[in-house]
């Protein structure tokens, strides 16, 4: 009998356990739902609107992914073309205007000569494309989940390359597209509203679930640059 009794609790216990672990999953599904939505809004197009200024610096175990994860730099140096220059500072928080005030959350890279569709744009790291299409704050944007969580933001570009759709999985140095001054607008399409440039965000979800943005202008710094004919 008390051995009954003792495997009756058992079962018990091990049952409440599976709801947690449950819970638990739905919970992270729900937060995994939730994740890119700043993609959707002013956010994730590089600017914040409404959200709590953060510092930029990720908690050091999200930057450890982040860290791991990037292989090269976005923009190429040309071949046949040496004089070709991308350019970049700590933009962090700089001051942006259009639909309303708020702080830059990315690093733009400078591109020159300013010619929209010229320079080729790579993907940083490996992961699965998210995000594609027009945002009127980053324009022709793309989007890429990596395995780790991180969400990689590639905005104002000129167009995609060939086979860049959603579900899609790219490697580090793949061609996603070409940079261009695509966006500052609602219109679908807009061009010309500030030099050509290509905006990098990086963004994880904190411990609620929350899409927040990262500084990425250390994490760029040490990337190598490849070069190709362009």
């Amino acid at each position: 009998m008390k051995k009954r009794m003792w495997l009756f609790l058992l079962v018990m216990v091990l049952a409440a356990l599976d709801v947690i672990a449950v819970d638990h999953l739905r919970i992270n599904a729900a937060a995994s739902k939730t994740s890119g939505n700043a993609d959707e809004n002013h956010s994730a197009a590089g600017e914040q609107n409404g959200r709590k200024e953060n510092s930029g610096i990720p908690p050091a175990e999200v930057a450890c992914i982040i860290r791991e994860e990037l292989r090269l730099f976005p923009i190429p140096r040309s071949i046949t073309h040496p004089a070709y220059q991308a350019a970049y500072e700590d933009s962090w928080m700089s001051a942006r205007t259009f639909g309303g005030e708020r702080g830059h959350e990315g690093t733009d890279i400078m591109l020159d000569p300013d010619e929209r569709g010229l320079f080729p744009v790579l993907s940083m790291t490996d992961g699965v494309i998210e995000k594609k299409g027009w945002l009127p704050q980053g324009g022709y944007r793309l989007g890429i989940r990596s395995t780790g969580g991180i969400f990689y933001y590639y905005a104002h570009l000129y167009d995609y390359a060939d086979g860049i759709e959603p579900g899609t999985a790219v490697v580090a140095g793949q061609l996603l597209g070409f940079a261009g001054d695509s966006g500052y607008s609602n219109i679908e399409g807009t061009v010309g509203n500030f030099p050509v440039h290509l905006h990098v965000g990086i963004y994880y979800n904190d411990e609620h679930g929350v899409e927040t943005a990262v500084d990425p202008y250390p994490f760029l710094v040490p990337l190598p640059i490849v070069t190709t004919e362009f």
